[in-house]
């Protein structure tokens, strides 16, 4: 029993968590830090982890416990809880100074900070002109915008030592330019999230709003744009990201869209550039107001810019698929009638949506899109395997999807007396959730009401209240569901025509 439990704690140790997200090439630089006396002055704690490095990549074993991993350090020794303790404590700290130095980011500063305070002049110059040669500072990726505010202050910071007022003033005015575009990315990142769930709290609570209402971005822009300022593009463009916010122009919008979609800057960034976040937030707003041709070009044009952000960021590896915007891609193949789209998504991307917790997610969208093709049987078939409390990510959000589907479904097989028990049990739900957002829960109770209405339309023959819920529906905001509602109620009250 005891080396069951030993066996058990040493594979969910913290020192096996971190060493199993080691590459094959990462565990072999650890081993010679492991092996370095700088780092390392224990043979005991060396011999422990090259017994623990036999059980890689997975850990597992019988043999796996504590105790018989001490019997191979210590033969012959009597098994010791304490100091077992103190050479896995060991081993930790090692593997966090590791996992520290590689994610460093200002490595190459901090030697010129080092070599700048004591005093080594032509080496700091030597290092200075080094990290000037092999580097182009991307001012589109935070990381790089610190490290060229701290470079360029470090570098002002020499002169200032070598009694160079000029150089170092110009240098100080430099790290301020870089400082005015690291605040303007925050500022961009914090409208970003805002706009998908702005109150007042947030307005009285957040600074950034203060600014926007402040200060005269347009005229900034205006100046900045005019002056000699060296990075002025750069600052333009982050201004022009918190205006659109806050005019949603249409012209503003195709320009940012121009300047982000042909930059390689931007492009090349480790991480979802924000400026895609504020082009689809745009989007998003315009659909709910536009109707029709507008509409549906609006749609289009948001699909565009979801491939590019998946042929720039996912496509290549870049970013793993996150599942906001796989159901996103999704719907908009399907929005814009590219089932082809779709189904790309989702054969490219549904395994690394699994492995997040997602199991049955496959299910629902291959009958999503089965649905659109008019297979209706197969597609409630396939329904028919998903398990919702199977469905980890964002259920409280994504359940209300799921019924609409299956009561789409219902009325498309002529599942009448079905399609009443559901939507009424669907309205039960709606009125006692909690925890769904005011937004998706608005949606859903639009959609429930319009549908009893058309049911109740087609069951009993109540063909004289068509023509206000087509208008009702029409006239109404945009939601999931709203475009089948609308066509379904166009050809009931057709049929009824003729």
């Amino acid at each position: 029993m005891e080396a069951q439990t030993e066996r058990v704690f040493m594979k969910d140790s913290h020192l096996i968590k971190m060493m199993q997200t080691f590459t094959g090439s990462e565990l072999r630089s650890f081993s010679r830090f492991v092996d370095s006396p700088y780092y390392n002055t224990s043979r005991s704690t060396t011999l422990l982890y090259y017994e623990i490095k036999k059980y890689y990549p997975a850990f597992t074993g019988s043999d796996f416990s504590r105790e018989l991993l001490f019997k191979k350090v210590y033969p012959g020794r009597k098994y010791s809880s304490d100091l077992m303790n103190r050479l896995v404590s060991n081993l930790i700290k090692l593997a966090e100074k590791f996992i520290s130095d590689k994610a460093n980011r200002f490595e190459d500063l901090n030697l010129l900070a080092g070599l700048r305070k004591r005093k080594l002049k032509n080496y700091f110059l030597s290092g200075h002109k080094k990290i000037t040669e092999k580097r182009v500072f991307n001012l589109y990726e935070e990381d790089d915008i610190m490290q060229q505010l701290l470079f360029d202050e470090e570098y002002g910071n020499y002169f200032l030592d070598a009694d160079k007022y000029i150089q170092w003033d110009r240098h100080v005015d430099l790290a301020m330019e870089y400082n005015l575009i690291h605040f303007l990315y925050r500022v961009s990142q914090v409208f970003r999230q805002k706009t998908f769930s702005s109150t007042e709290k947030d307005r009285k609570t957040n600074a950034a709003f203060h600014l926007e209402e402040c200060i005269d971005l347009k005229r900034l822009n205006r100046q900045i744009a005019n002056s000699d300022v060296k990075n002025k593009e750069t600052i333009c463009h982050y201004l022009s990201l918190v205006i659109l916010n806050s005019t949603k122009d249409k012209k503003l919008y195709e320009e940012i869209r121009d300047y982000i979609f042909g930059n390689d800057l931007i492009n090349s960034t480790n991480n979802i550039y924000t400026g895609y976040i504020y082009l689809l937030d745009f989007l998003t707003d315009i659909l709910k107001q536009t109707k029709g041709d507008v509409r549906r070009h609006y749609l289009k044009e948001k699909n565009r810019v979801y491939k590019k952000i998946e042929s720039v960021y996912f496509a290549t590896g870049r970013v793993e698929m996150l599942f906001v915007f796989f159901r996103n891609f999704v719907l908009s193949g399907i929005n814009t009638g590219e089932l082809e789209w779709s189904e790309y998504v989702l054969k490219k991307y549904l395994n690394q949506i699994k492995e997040k917790g997602n199991e049955p997610v496959g299910k629902y969208y291959d009958a999503l899109i089965l649905f659109h093709k008019g297979m209706f049987e197969e597609s409630l078939e396939k329904l028919s395997f998903f398990k919702s409390e199977k469905y980890f990510m964002d259920n409280d959000i994504h359940f209300y999807d799921i019924r609409i589907l299956r009561l789409m479904l219902y009325f498309e097989l002529n599942y009448l007396q079905e399609a009443l028990s559901m939507v009424d049990a669907f309205t039960h739900l709606l009125s006692r959730s909690r925890k769904m957002p005011a937004a998706h829960k608005e949606s859903a109770v639009l959609f429930a009401t319009a549908y009893r209405k058309l049911l109740a339309c087609k069951a009993d023959k109540k063909v004289k209240s068509l023509p206000e819920l087509i208008k009702k529906i029409s006239e109404g905001r945009s939601y999931n569901g709203k475009t089948w509602l609308l066509n379904k109620a166009n050809e009931l009250h057709l049929e009824e025509s003729h």
